[in-house]
């Protein structure tokens, strides 16, 4: 069970709904299954090019080559690599662990695609050569604006398996 603060919850949220139509990104730090911070990262599939999206599945990857860079944002995330080390910088410097990674689905439910997955198993392949922890990956769907759903999941070999949230404070 992951412990989440209800602030940063929604601020989640908040995030989500301020990025719409565009996907939302981000990680949380914390303790064991605790929850102490959120940073937000800038989602940058926009400014990336028809090479860069390479890494994208066959059909994402065809999909992202047929839309306009902004409209590119609105059904992927790419995290800003910078502000990704600045925030595993200040997580190290306060004795925290990346505890997750957060992004949403504006008009999709939350739970994996196959590009998420296919996220997660990359950063999986290098994590351990890092010495991470092994991440939760969080989704914010705003699929029904009026009543979000943050949904938590571990990934491994390509299978994503639910963990419950248990909102705090």
């Amino acid at each position: 069970m992951l412990h989440i603060p209800s602030g940063i919850i929604q601020d989640m949220i908040a995030h989500a709904r301020e990025l719409a139509p565009h996907e939302c990104c981000g990680i949380l730090s914390g303790k064991q299954e605790t929850v102490v911070e959120c940073y937000r990262i800038t989602n940058i599939l926009a400014t990336m090019s028809k090479q860069e999206l390479s890494r994208f599945d066959g059909a994402k990857l065809s999909d992202l080559q047929r839309l306009s860079p902004e409209e590119r944002a609105d059904i992927a995330f790419q995290m800003d690599a910078r502000e990704m080390a600045m925030a595993q910088r200040d997580i190290r410097t306060k004795g925290h662990d990346l505890l997750g990674f957060y992004h949403s689905h504006t008009f999709s439910p939350a739970r994996p695609s196959q590009t998420d997955i296919t996220i997660a198993m990359e950063f999986e392949s290098y994590r351990t050569k890092l010495n991470l922890p092994e991440p939760l990956h969080l989704i914010v769907s705003l699929e029904q604006a009026a009543h979000p759903v943050i949904k938590a999941y571990r990934i491994q070999e390509a299978q994503p398996t639910e963990i419950s949230i248990q909102p705090t404070g």
